[in-house]
């Protein structure tokens, strides 16, 4: 993409309902690790989350979103000697961590598609910079870019 084309592709994107210049972060969800019962992920920014995951006592690499999913899986298990009442319930941990940024939602959306196999689950983040960054506002107003005072 030339600055050309990438100067229209921000100036008509959706800006998320804000006037400043946008910027788009590509975030991996990421696995921080088993919660102790009552406790939390304490994200400052809220993006974290904790869930129940279900695993088989006897084959710890193998996690499931829900108890069916596992009973599921272990009835399709032809030869093992899997118990279907063995069951560990953990309190897994989960935050949104950066992995590239862009200027354009277009630009993060084909990072995505292309490094898919590289990633756990991704997402875009869309951020404004804020009124008062002078260096990024007055950078993309000196490239071209549509900048609103």
């Amino acid at each position: 993409m030339n600055i050309a084309e990438l100067k229209k592709e921000y100036a008509e994107q959706d800006n998320r309902i804000t006037a400043y210049p946008i910027y788009v972060t590509v975030q991996e969800q990421v696995s921080i690790g088993v919660m102790a019962d009552g406790y939390s992920v304490n994200c400052p920014f809220g993006d974290g989350e904790t869930r129940t995951e279900y695993r088989h006592e006897e084959d710890c690499e193998l996690t499931f979103e829900s108890r069916s999913d596992l009973v599921e899986f272990l009835e399709g298990e032809e030869g093992d000697d899997y118990k279907i009442g063995n069951f560990i319930q953990l309190n897994v941990g989960y935050i949104w961590t950066p992995v590239e940024f862009f200027l354009t939602i277009k630009g993060a959306e084909e990072y995505m598609k292309a490094n898919r196999h590289n990633h756990g689950k991704l997402r875009n983040y869309v951020g404004h910079f804020e009124r008062r960054n002078y260096e990024m506002r007055e950078l993309l107003k000196e490239i071209g870019f549509k900048v609103r005072d």
